[in-house]
């Protein structure tokens, strides 16, 4: 699974408290990469949703809080990141309309169980476990979700990830003052993409046939494998041999 962030928003400090730790439990007892981000106001967990797009964001939100209650923080989160997860916590059950208005997930009355809270994040992890594997990417305007098996390649360019996808279309990230190995992390750790110059990984799925010195693609799309990367092939032809099992 990709990486799973849990963004928790309360602005009452003692339930924050309880939650954060509830958090960090389930993250160790279920054994999965994540991270909790704590935050009592809205506008914390807003300048972290334009910030970071690493993995895959559950965010549970308190509802009754002043100056930007959930239910707009919600709206606000949608507005760039369409394939997050929100859970709504509350004291009154008056907002649960509203809550799935924005497609929450969920909607939990305090106090809650910590069997109920994490049931709930079970059913979600599942579902995300379940669903085609998939990146998420920050863009300029959004971020959104890409699945592996429509990405043929990733260039990098001026700081940018540029995703060619099979389609013939193409995504492209957010400028990042990084070197393309920091950028690309979350992509290797997928296990189905190969490095084969200073600024292309391809797909290991959508490579249709290899030469001497290049990948075919699936979509015709021919990529250059340079010489401080001639050991990409021969992983190739093992992962082939292998019945398409990177070793």
């Amino acid at each position: 699974m990709t990486k799973v962030n849990f963004v928790l928003c309360d602005d009452n400090a003692a339930d924050l408290e309880t939650l954060c730790g509830l958090a960090d439990y389930y993250i160790k007892r279920r054994g999965f990469h994540g991270e909790t981000f704590c935050f009592s106001a809205p506008e914390e967990v807003l300048r972290f949703s334009e910030l970071n797009a690493d993995g895959f964001t559950v965010y549970l939100l308190d509802v009754i809080m002043p100056e930007l209650d959930g239910i707009a923080l919600g709206r606000r989160i949608r507005g760039r990141d369409k394939n997050s997860v929100v859970i709504y916590i509350s004291s009154s059950r008056e907002y649960a309309p509203d809550a799935f208005s924005v497609r929450a997930f969920s909607y939990l009355i305090k106090p809650y169980s910590r069997e109920k809270l994490f049931s709930e994040l079970d059913e979600c992890l599942d579902r995300i476990e379940n669903a085609p594997q998939k990146l998420s990417v920050k863009t300029a305007d959004s971020t959104v979700l890409i699945a592996l098996s429509e990405i043929v390649a990733v260039e990098y360019l001026d700081h940018r990830l540029i995703f060619h996808l099979v389609k013939n279309e193409k995504i492209e990230s957010a400028c990042r003052r990084q070197p393309f190995d920091a950028q690309a992390e979350e992509i290797m750790r997928t296990g189905v993409f190969l490095k084969v110059s200073a600024s292309y990984l391809v797909n290991y799925q959508n490579i249709r046939e290899v030469k001497a010195d290049d990948f075919i693609m699936c979509d015709g799309s021919k990529y250059k494998i340079t010489r401080k990367y001639v050991e990409a092939r021969k992983k190739y032809i093992d992962y082939e041999l292998n019945g398409g099992v990177l070793l």
